[in-house]
């Protein structure tokens, strides 16, 4: 038996891992563009702040793929899939047999298709390069102004990382409230006015549309007419599943990758897990989502049976002064509420008779861990009404 998985990203890394705690002797291979192991990529964002280095991105140590015996082909691309022979192709022409495949190949950083995207000083941020990449530009750069493209959750901590490096950091949001997917109104205005008190600086309801330079960026214009000097663009606009490999290959292929409830593709003996998954109608893209899915990718493509059945969709925001937690749906009708709030503090709460719906939280960290383990089932319903009373 000769399991493969491309990528090596968490979704990647926990499906090989979690073949060897069923399979002890058969062959595992990962095969990934990527030169590097894998490493924590929520932690990105203290790398670019100069919190740590990069050695703490990692969480398990190189060791591990030699102890439970699985090869790593680093800078490889796998440029097409058999799945009549069970075989790949690789970018140098060289072919593997596999038994079982699972595609983890991530995700790509949104861009949009602007004038000026080219030049030197405009980013996206999704891997090490990324964040190496701008480092080295803001260290050198002589015009200190950055402009950050996307107020959602990686929009803002990848500001405030740069604000905190001692840059003039403004964050361009199309919405008219930052993270629109997971705050209100209200919620919204007050995380925008602490982050303003850290130094950050915000356009709303407006969106780049010409980013102007000689060779180096040196300021963006907006839709609305306004102008911003800036040498350092960084867009943060989402992110695109990655599917050329399976739509080449002919499996079924909508926004993302479509599984079912044991991560089988719409070829048996395919698995996939993480960002290029689409389960339910729904793209996770967040890490949670990726590990739970990688661990039960493996789990069966070495013969068990573990059922998918979804991950809580949930953000924690990682600035330093400004706790804040979101998760589930709180657009969603006919449900109970009850708001906790004051000058720093508002949680809001919805759910109904027998099922939490929705928290979110901003400000209190007791509130938080209490909230966090209700919308994981971890604690009852009535202490989180009982604590914002």
């Amino acid at each position: 038996m000769h399991y493969c998985i491309i990528g090596n990203g968490v979704a990647g890394t926990e499906a090989a891992l979690a073949i060897r705690s069923q399979d002890n002797s058969s062959a595992i291979t990962i095969i990934t563009q990527s030169a590097y192991h894998m490493y924590y990529r929520p932690r990105l964002i203290e790398y670019l702040a100069g919190d740590i280095k990069q050695e703490n991105l990692y969480i398990y140590k190189p060791t591990i793929y030699d102890e439970k015996r699985i090869e790593i082909l680093f800078k490889t691309e796998v440029v097409d899939i058999d799945k009549k022979d069970k075989m790949i192709t690789l970018h140098n022409g060289s072919k593997i047999k596999y038994d079982k495949l699972c595609i983890a190949t991530g995700a790509a950083p949104n861009m949009p298709d602007i004038p000026g995207k080219n030049l030197k000083g405009v980013f996206t941020i999704r891997d090490i390069e990324d964040a190496d990449a701008i480092i080295s530009h803001i260290e050198n750069a002589s015009n200190k102004n950055i402009a950050v493209v996307g107020g959602g959750l990686l929009g803002l901590e990848t500001a405030y990382s740069l604000c905190k490096r001692g840059f003039d950091v403004t964050v361009i949001e199309f919405f008219e409230r930052l993270l629109p997917r997971q705050l209100d109104s209200e919620g919204a205005a007050l995380l925008q006015k602490l982050l303003e008190q850290k130094g950050l600086q915000f356009i709303l309801s407006d969106s780049v549309t010409n980013i102007i330079g000689d060779c180096y960026v040196q300021k963006v214009q907006c839709k609305s007419g306004k102008e911003l000097d800036a040498g350092t663009v960084i867009f943060s606009m989402g992110i695109k599943a990655r599917t050329d490999l399976a739509k080449v290959c002919g499996l079924t292929v909508n926004r993302g990758i479509i599984i079912n409830n044991y991560l089988q593709t719409s070829d048996s003996d395919i698995f996939a897990a993480g960002d290029p998954t689409e389960y339910n109608g729904i793209c996770y893209g967040i890490w949670p989502a990726a590990r739970e899915q990688g661990k039960l990718a493996g789990l069966n493509m070495a013969g068990s049976r573990q059922e998918y059945k979804g991950t809580l969709l949930s953000v924690l925001l990682k600035i330093t002064g400004i706790d804040l937690y979101s998760a589930g749906d709180f657009t969603k009708q006919d449900t109970k509420s009850i708001v906790h709030k004051s000058d720093s503090i508002y949680a809001k709460f919805l759910y109904n008779d027998t099922e939490p719906v929705s928290a979110m939280v901003i400000g209190d960290m007791n509130i938080i861990k209490l909230a966090r383990n209700v919308m994981e089932k971890k604690a009852e319903i009535n202490q989180l009404i009982k604590m914002l009373s």
